[in-house]
């Protein structure tokens, strides 16, 4: 028997997708075909509404980060930013689909930010802690009171030289700039992470965990980095440890080497990171080379070249991954799913097809069968791509595993066409077809692969397989 837990909602979804680079949509529309294929009711437990305190933040980050992260003055509709945007249009476009298609909408979507905001959980308390000792509660009362009076944002002006100073130091600006609701969206995309953690190490039952708006991979302990604003991933770990898990083994698909999680624990010798990712003159973060493997404790590298493919990927998962993953023995197995890699990604990098990136991550799945799994989020920059994605792999997970009856795989026919929901008409240029990315003559494209068959052969050697 295994556990099967996801966090999701509609109110996480549209939290999640005020991160810019979401495009306003990518976690919502996700949601939407996950819950329109029916996968939701094949969980054991869903988790809707998720949060932390900025002292589980800075039980990794620094404390000047969190707190500039959590500014509640960025609580708010930011002066620079649109008071009406796409974010508001696709929540509006749903309700009036709702609306005319079923008699009695159990649950409709905010179509303001500040109604997002004032249902946030209060956040003095955390919904992901664990029961503490009376000692334990009173140290944790300490260091609030402590924090609250040490704030350094309390004598900066909001638009004065001292905080531009601060948010460049931080890595707040740029690529990670500060956006309306910042802090709600770390507390809640954060907490729906740690959420998956708790009895992990109290049951017995193997559990499989979900949350698709995790994996922010690139976060460092004092900065922002590559769209990332909190590490998510090290958090988890670190709560995992403390429960009592030894050994822990975390696996990174995406198109970009998980540089803030090995950075974490790069001297560890029970967390073992893996990443695959593309290694190119000039492409960011410009990190994971197998040189840098060498200097950490229990860290390998995969680099990779453009035009990566299925058959390449699931041959390097066989002979690399899990025999690399194996030697750790690992209790949790943390994967991040970025999905940057896939056809149809803006990146145009790598080809990988949705069936042959979830067949590799479903082979880690299915070989650790006594460990938990975790299964996080990452890049995709095609919010209709990743929508699929994730909602194949999801049925992949739960078609398996599921203590609940299954319905008839619904992913067969090459012509497979949506269920009717609340943003299917932004599918339409796509037919409204599930697999549109890998029919012929569409957007499905070969590309050159630069990775040649002899570099397996010499990973394999240079980690002693």
């Amino acid at each position: 028997m295994v556990h099967l837990k996801i966090a999701t909602s509609i109110y996480q979804s549209q939290v999640a997708d005020l991160l810019p680079c979401n495009n306003s949509c990518k976690s919502s529309l996700t949601f939407a075909l996950l819950r329109s294929y029916g996968l939701l009711e094949l969980f054991d437990e869903v988790i809707e509404t998720s949060s932390c305190t900025g002292a589980e933040l800075k039980q990794f980050h620094s404390k000047d980060y969190v707190n500039l992260l959590l500014d509640p003055k960025l609580n708010a509709s930011l002066d620079w930013e649109s008071k009406k945007d796409l974010w508001n249009h696709f929540a509006e476009s749903a309700n009036h689909w709702l609306k005319d298609n079923e008699e009695n909408p159990l649950t409709l979507w905010h179509t303001s930010k500040r109604e997002l905001y004032e249902e946030f959980p209060n956040s003095s308390k955390s919904t992901t802690e664990q029961k503490t000792s009376k000692f334990a509660r009173w140290g944790q009362l300490l260091a609030d009171s402590e924090e609250e009076g040490e704030n350094s944002l309390d004598d900066v002006s909001f638009d004065g030289d001292a905080y531009e100073k601060a948010l460049e130091e931080h890595g707040l600006l740029y690529d990670c700039h500060v956006f309306s609701y910042l802090p709600l969206y770390c507390q809640v995309t954060t907490g729906a992470t740690l959420a998956l953690a708790k009895n992990l190490k109290r049951s017995d039952q193997r559990s499989i965990s979900i949350n698709w708006d995790g994996g922010r991979h690139h976060a460092l302990k004092s900065k922002a980095n590559g769209f990332c604003y909190v590490n998510d991933i090290v958090l988890l770990i670190q709560r995992a440890r403390r429960q009592g898990l030894q050994r822990i083994t975390y696996i990174d698909f995406d198109l970009h080497h998980g540089d803030g999680v090995e950075r974490a624990f790069r001297y560890s010798t029970n967390v073992q990171t893996i990443s695959l990712h593309l290694y190119e003159q000039g492409f960011f973060p410009g990190t994971g080379s197998t040189d840098d493997a060498k200097s950490g404790k229990n860290v390998f590298n995969i680099p990779l070249r453009h035009g990566l493919d299925d058959k390449y990927l699931s041959e390097l998962t066989e002979r690399v991954v899990v025999p690399c993953a194996s030697r750790n023995e690992p209790e949790l197995v943390v994967i991040q799913c970025g999905g940057d890699g896939l056809i149809g990604d803006k990146y145009k990098e790598w080809q990988l097809s949705i069936k042959g990136l979830t067949k590799s991550i479903m082979r880690i799945v299915d070989q650790f069968s006594h460990a938990h799994i975790v299964l996080l989020g990452g890049g995709g920059y095609n919010e209709r791509v990743m929508s699929r994605f994730y909602t194949y792999l999801t049925w992949s997970v739960v078609e398996k595993f599921s203590n609940h009856y299954a319905p008839a795989n619904p992913f067969l026919g090459v012509d497979d066409v949506m269920p009717d929901h609340e943003f299917i008409d932004l599918y339409k240029d796509e037919f409204y077809k599930f697999w549109f990315y890998d029919l012929e003559g569409t957007s499905k494209k070969s590309l050159k692969n630069n990775n040649t068959p002899d570099y397996i052969d010499q990973l394999c050697e240079l980690y002693n397989i």
